[in-house]
């Protein structure tokens, strides 16, 4: 990845590094002027080794999170550089007729009649583009997608890249070379012999010598198979075939006529990149008065790798967000607890005159010996974790054809991890350090717990109107913003001004935080459509997610801690019967209601990642049982098939009527559907095009012709809808009744509630929102740059999110597109087979009795369960990024649970003088434990399960999730939250059973 945050990853390695080393040279000065307070601090590493051990492996977690998210960014981004890489090799611009681009994510089409360079314009582009000193080669060319079938082992393939350039003018663009790595040449190719690369050949199960059919243009030309290569640049990185030029021509009946010309620049296949812009700068001349086109095809494959990278990176850190707050919680613990136990010595050490400020340093030192460590394992255990995630994922991912995983680790993301993780940590340490520092000597001396901090009542007052003041100015910054991050942010805060209000007014502690967390939780949880209501226009995204979370937490935190003793009086009421278990739960109950802040901590910490798992877990659940909709993907058809451009089939009829293995009567239906990249752009938009008035506002995109099959039968639904129409067929209806009407897809249109949804182009209208669900009719203008053709459309409807990929574009009739002639021709089908008929087997045979026109067909059930299967994985993915979590919540349980016992080591020996049993003594602890695993289970679980219902609520209002309803994996949930619980009891049994074993008179002597 490039960037991070927005940021450069260089850059921001730099800086947090420089920030890392200022830190710890502020602390090594401080440890040389105060070299006894440092060995004091640091020789607690040393003291107790598997203590250290516990606590570096706590703070360890949330730089572990830190680092797989980087890494999981690294690996994606490398994977689409590397696709862009294998794909262009050492090609950097391209020079076309081409009109507007596709989109960036896997569509369904492929346009037809792109029209070809003469030989003058392209020796005109060659001798342009060699001219420039930053380009080291320019060489024409042609790449087209054909049919194959090997006459030797029977395979077929419906489209393989048929790569063909000027042998002479390959120097720039990388060798060819065979797989014992000898470098050969296309000039070595003899009249009707071929290079397979080594996709290709696997996708063919062929070997040097075969013989091959190659499909084009409703004709068949044979082939013999020189060698299996590898080479960079053809075009696809899902198999060739090369040949020279000539060869090719002839092979396509083109003439001297070529596709485009390949510009490679200075530099290696990514550094070359970097001279794109003055390269294109200078090339434009030439193109724009030969009427063509400059494609920054490297550049821009590369951003759009690194946009990847940085979407996962996006993903992993706002869901990890959640696991790093726990892990900074964990952190404050960890300190916490080591200053309860060094209690009575830091008492003393008061007593004699050390310094509060001594204090903290001595603890600053101690925690920046263990951040170091931490960081370092973190960092490390965090990139191997992001490998092992991608690799759960990429078998769903390779078996779908979606993409092959490249794996590769930037020492970037090393440093950024580490450097991020050492300064998150460090901070915390100093902040816990100070409050720990804050004791009352004889209390701390004499082991008396620390005595209340009196607040007077004016400084309350000011408190309350502080926090009154401003959640009042984000409240009314929220209508004019529209955010409901200060809406609910705002709210939340006069909320908790009522916690001062109430001391002041003399209320109870209990009282004023029982009021302020109800209030909170009350606030935070209220149905999407009230605070749609109070503020309208409301937009909304992740960071609502995070913020609501944390909110939520911090509420019922406050709930749950200031009414610990109602709870526990309960449970003891419902199991305290037993004359066995009465000593041992009033003993489990009593350390809870003593150390409020650490049960509080410790049940917060559970609630806040249970509730991320089960709000992610619910959520993508249903929606993912919402989109599982075979009728609903499928739009009314079962089998879509793709052409290719070379050799499309103008008439179907006819066409079915003649194929080979396709039984009359199997196909009810059918429908075509054209595919045309254009310049698009809103009529009313200002112009973005420079100086030129004909350019203004015009971005690539894609458009659809439907023929008025489609348009009559297709069940695909609407997101939003112009006015006037009443429903989903009169949209449909109109298309197909009315010339210049279309319908975008749902990423082409703005939207208020940003959840993550994606940019496929830079086409996006404007004026209106998806959620207004009503609109008035937009003009489009799109323009076809090859024949300079412009057409006039109105938008009359958004598809729904529900509608498949296939759909992206701009949709028109095919009649609207008649005017663009062969440019428009169908290369995309879709078929309805008869009740009692297999798709899968339809399929099958429609590939193969269309094989000349390298048809791919594939059933709508097979497609659907491709993508549900990789929605799945990512799904698991994400829920045991999550679980992680719940790893910090067992790690706390455990440094917890080992410091209680060198804390309480005397109330042992006391219980055990009184006649408490060892395995009493034992089963306290662990249901102390499990009291506070369970309390944040069963809270979290419910925050979790309402926030997503709120959620689905809000979207099922929406057109086209009529069928979306709250489907929580109820056992998934089960089995995870069960081992965690289970996991807790685990990380309890050891200190239990050392505190089992202390001996009444050792312990009463500890000091």
């Amino acid at each position: 990845m490039s960037e991070l945050f927005g940021a450069p990853v260089d850059t921001l390695a730099v800086v947090l590094g420089v920030l890392l080393v200022v830190a710890f040279a502020m602390i090594g000065g401080l440890a040389v002027r105060h070299t006894v307070l440092m060995k004091l601090g640091v020789r607690n590493l040393t003291r107790r080794p598997g203590r250290s051990a516990i606590i570096v492996g706590g703070l360890m977690l949330g730089t572990m999170i830190i680092g797989s998210a980087l890494g999981f960014g690294d690996i994606m981004a490398n994977t689409v550089r590397s696709s862009v890489i294998t794909t262009l090799g050492q090609t950097d611009e391209i020079v076309s007729a081409r009109s507007g681009e596709a989109p960036d994510i896997a569509t369904l089409g492929e346009g037809t009649a792109v029209r070809y360079l003469t030989a003058e314009e392209a020796d005109a582009v060659v001798s342009a583009a060699r001219s420039i000193p930053d380009v080291d080669g320019a060489a024409p060319g042609i790449s087209e997608a054909v049919a194959v079938q090997d006459t030797t082992s029977r395979t077929n393939e419906p489209q393989l890249t048929l790569f063909a350039t000027d042998p002479g003018a390959m120097s720039g663009f990388g060798e060819i070379t065979t797989e014992s790595g000898d470098g050969v040449s296309l000039d070595d190719l003899a009249s009707g012999e071929t290079y397979l690369d080594r996709e290709a050949a696997d996708a063919l199960d062929a070997h040097a010598g075969d013989r091959v059919v190659v499909f084009v243009r409703g004709r068949q030309a044979p082939l013999t198979v020189r060698d299996v290569v590898r080479y960079d640049g053809t075009g696809s990185d899902s198999g060739a075939l090369l040949m020279p030029l000539a060869q090719a021509q002839r092979l396509l009946f083109v003439g001297d006529r070529v596709q485009h010309v390949l510009v490679s620049n200075d530099g290696d296949a990514t550094s070359g990149a970097a001279h794109t812009d003055a390269v294109t700068s200078q090339l434009e001349p030439t193109t724009q008065e030969l009427g063509l086109r400059v494609e920054q095809v490297k550049s821009d494959g590369l951003e759009e790798a690194d946009q990847q990278g940085a979407t996962y990176l996006s993903l992993f850190s706002t869901f990890g967000t959640f696991t790093i707050s726990a892990g900074i919680l964990l952190i404050f613990l960890v300190f916490v607890m080591l200053a309860a136990e060094r209690r009575g010595e830091m008492g003393t050490a008061r007593a004699i005159g050390t310094q509060r400020r001594h204090l903290v340093q001595m603890f600053l030192f101690e925690g920046a010996a263990y951040d170091v460590l931490a960081a370092a394992v973190g960092a490390v255990l965090g990139l191997a974790l992001s490998v092992g995630m991608v690799r759960l994922i990429a078998g769903a991912l390779s078996e779908s054809g979606i993409v092959t995983i490249r794996y590769r680790l930037t020492w970037t993301s090393l440093v950024v991890a580490f450097t991020l993780g050492a300064l998150l940590t460090l901070v915390v340490v100093t902040i816990a350090a100070w409050r720990v520092s804050r004791l009352n000597i004889v209390a701390a001396v004499r082991n008396l717990p620390q005595p209340p901090r009196r607040r007077r009542r004016r400084s309350r007052w000011l408190l309350a109107a502080l926090l009154a003041g401003a959640g009042a100015a984000l409240v009314a910054s929220a209508y004019s913003s529209k955010s409901a991050v200060a809406l609910l942010v705002g709210g939340s805060l006069v909320l908790v001004a009522l916690v001062p209000v109430i001391r002041s007014l003399g209320g109870s502690e209990r009282l004023a935080y029982t009021v302020a967390g109800t209030g909170v939780l009350a606030w935070n949880l209220l149905p999407f459509s009230v605070y749609k209501s109070l503020v309208p226009d409301l937009r909304m995204g992740f960071d609502v997610f995070v913020l609501v979370g944390l909110l939520l937490v911090a509420g019922a935190t406050w709930v749950l801690v200031y009414n610990l003793r109602p709870m526990l009086d309960g449970l003891m009421w419902v199991f305290g019967r037993s004359r066995h278990a009465v000593p041992v739960l009033k003993t489990a109950i009593a350390a809870p209601l003593r150390n409020r802040f650490r049960t509080g901590a410790t049940a917060g910490l559970f609630t806040l990642v249970v509730f991320t798992l089960v709000t992610g877990a619910a959520t993508s659940a249903s929606f993912l049982a919402a989109l599982d909709d075979e009728e609903t993907f499928g739009g009314g058809y079962d089998i879509t098939a793709q052409t290719s451009p070379l050799s499309p089939i103008r008439d179907m009829r006819t066409a079915l009527a003649a194929a080979p293995g396709v039984e009359h009567g199997d196909i009810t239906a059918y429908a075509g559907q054209s595919y045309v990249p254009m310049d698009a752009r809103q009529v009313d938009q200002p112009g973005a095009g420079g100086d030129d008035p004909d350019q203004a506002g015009y971005v690539g995109y894609v458009v659809r012709g439907l023929d008025d099959s489609f348009l009559r039968t297709t069940t695909y639904g609407f997101g939003s809808r112009a006015e006037g129409y009443s429903s989903d067929r009169a949209v449909w209806d109109a298309l197909a009744t009315h010339r210049g009407l279309a319908v975008v897809d749902a990423f082409s249109v703005p939207r208020r509630a940003n959840w993550g949804t994606g940019v496929v182009s830079d086409f996006r209208l404007h004026g209106f929102y998806l959620e207004d669900q009503s609109f008035t009719p937009v003009p489009v203008e799109v323009r076809d740059t090859q024949t300079g053709k412009t057409l006039r459309l109105k938008v009359i409807g958004v598809l729904a999110d529900n509608v498949p990929y296939a759909m992206l574009g701009i949709s028109t009739s095919q009649q609207t597109l008649a005017p663009l002639g062969a440019a428009a021709a169908p290369t995309v089908w879709y078929f309805r087979v008869r009740d009692g008929v297999d798709p899968v087997h339809e399929a099958d045979a429609l590939e193969a009795a269309f094989l000349d026109s390298g048809m791919q067909a594939a059933a709508q059930s097979e497609t659907l369960h491709d993508a549900v299967s990789a929605s799945l994985t990512f799904q698991y993915l994400i829920l045991g990024f999550l679980a992680l979590g719940l790893v910090i919540g067992v790690a706390a349980l455990g440094v917890i649970s080992a410091r209680s016992v060198v804390e309480r080591r005397q109330q042992i020996g006391v219980l055990r003088a009184i006649g408490f049993q060892a395995r009493m003594v034992q089963m306290s602890f662990l249901v102390e434990s499990l009291i506070v695993t369970l309390v944040g289970v069963v809270v979290g679980s419910v925050l979790g399960l309402w926030v997503a219902f709120n959620v689905i609520q809000d979207t099922a209002s929406q057109p086209g999730y009529e069928n979306l309803a709250l489907v929580p994996p109820w056992s998934v949930l089960a089995i995870i939250l069960g081992v965690v619980v289970l996991c807790s009891v685990l990380a309890t049994w050891l200190p239990s059973v050392r505190a089992s074993r202390t001996y009444p008179a050792t312990a009463l002597r500890y000091e």
